[in-house]
């Protein structure tokens, strides 16, 4: 499908949402209808919903080769926490890759972590990637496993994970990148 239909159906779904929350907000609407399309989960089925109609399909390429798969955060140097998160040191600055399908719901910069992205992954887990250089995707874009979101500036990143909702601990990240949880 070309890429003018999947923008005029992503348009529609986006004013559909809107209309809905502004119509509930002044009152015509009496059922709480946001509430069912506000949180990432519902993105996600919404995504995997207008995927199906549009019939996007995966493109796959056949290697002969055996697959031996870097974890790319594995190789972290030291690891602090901070805030509710962790500071992982590395030996280079290398991209900052996505760990499986899912949606980017942030891009920006916070106080606590500078510029950050942070993606909702498919499974449910909530990873934000702070303090990088140069964001590759723009907010509420969807990426594959393998896709660059973004280049760490410097030799440290900030990584936080959160897992229905609730925050993981730093003593638990170490474990969680150092294997392919996806």
């Amino acid at each position: 499908m070309k890429w003018k239909t999947k923008w005029f159906i992503a348009i529609i779904v986006a004013i559909g949402v809107f209309s809905f929350a502004k119509l509930e907000e002044i009152g015509v609407i009496k059922k709480p209808v946001t509430q069912y399309i506000t949180t990432g989960k519902d993105f996600i089925v919404m995504k995997k919903w207008v995927s199906s109609i549009i019939g996007e399909q995966e493109d796959t390429i056949t290697v002969s080769a055996d697959p031996v798969e870097e974890i790319p955060f594995a190789a972290y140097e030291s690891m602090q926490p901070y805030k509710d998160g962790v500071i992982a040191s590395y030996a280079h600055s290398m991209p900052i890759t996505a760990q499986g399908d899912g949606l980017i719901v942030f891009t920006g910069f916070t106080r606590q972590s500078g510029k950050t992205i942070t993606v909702l992954y498919d499974d449910g887990d909530e990873v934000t990637y702070g303090f990088v250089g140069s964001i590759s995707k723009l907010p509420y874009s969807t990426v594959k496993r393998g896709d660059t979101l973004a280049l760490m500036n410097e030799e440290a990143i900030y990584l936080k994970v959160k897992r229905e909702g609730v925050v993981l601990e730093a003593e638990i990240l170490a474990t969680y990148f150092s294997e392919d949880t996806k």
